[in-house]
């Protein structure tokens, strides 16, 4: 018998339940490629058939043997009780450093196991390919992208070192904040050089932002900005969002996401317009 999971989800279902419109088994969605039927670009879908694809984390397609899916099970396993919790006391401080590691842990892999990041890792080897052929006249052999790619989501223990560090924060709005298929997404406000990467995990300034619920938002700051300013703790205190900060958080969603906006409510105004501005 075949008990190889077959459709697998690159956002975490428990996660995409937090934000349900019913029953905690459909949400809401903007297909922002969907440009011939308008109809169709805001469905409700069943929570079970999105942020998903047939056998996407097997490194030999239908074959649990050496498939990510499980490993990333067990992840989800472990944060999913953490995430309930802090949605029920709306508190992070008293997270145990077990705890804090295992969400930790579970961001570093939901930043890399996307779709959207899979597609980042194939267009940067093809560029780098033609770069190396077209001023070196090097020609390098075929790299698949997702050998690459799988070998970054084994680097997540090291990322999530990195994310034990910072400055954690529970931001809340009135049941305003969207998820994307991209659900970690990236903000440097301090450091906005245009002639080197400011958007790396331990760049100073970076602000790294999942939203768990349409009314939390887990933030982590740059501890090196902040101790700078003389800040030296583990947590900051929540912080009740004005309209501009959930506008902000709403539009790296939007920004990140690689064909998908998810929400608890039928109201994608915000994502029609920021994706037409942006055309």
């Amino acid at each position: 018998m075949n008990n190889h999971v077959k459709n697998q989800h690159y956002v975490p279902q428990f996660l995409l339940r937090n934000f349900s419109s019913r029953e905690r088994k459909f949400i809401w969605a903007y297909d922002k490629k969907e440009k011939h039927k308008v109809q169709n670009q805001i469905k409700e879908h069943a929570i079970k058939r999105v942020a998903s694809e047939e056998y996407f984390y097997d490194q030999f397609e239908n074959c649990r043997n050496g498939s990510y899916e499980y490993a990333l099970q067990q992840a989800e396993d472990s944060a999913a009780p953490i995430i309930e919790k802090v949605i029920r006391t709306n508190n992070i401080e008293d997270l145990t450093q077990e705890e804090r590691r295992t969400l930790s842990f579970f961001i570093a892999l939901q930043y890399l196991r996307t779709k959207g990041q899979l597609l980042h890792t194939e267009i940067s080897i093809n560029a780098l390919s033609e770069q190396l052929e077209k001023k070196a006249n090097i020609k390098i052999p075929k790299i698949d992208p997702k050998s690459i790619w799988f070998s970054m989501l084994e680097q997540s223990p090291s990322i999530s070192e990195i994310l034990m560090k910072k400055v954690w924060m529970l931001c809340e709005s009135n049941n305003e904040f969207l998820i994307s298929d991209k659900a970690v997404t990236l903000q440097n406000t301090t450091d906005r050089s245009e002639t080197r990467g400011t958007l790396g995990l331990d760049s100073y300034g970076i602000e790294i932002y999942l939203p768990i619920s349409p009314s939390l938002t887990l933030c982590l700051f740059c501890e090196k900005l902040l101790s700078n300013s003389g800040y030296n703790k583990k947590y900051m205190p929540n912080k009740k969002c004005k309209e501009e900060n959930v506008e902000n958080m709403n539009s790296l969603q939007i920004a990140y996401s690689e064909r998908f906006i998810f929400s608890h409510k039928n109201e994608f105004l915000a994502v029609k317009t920021q994706l037409k501005n942006t055309l």
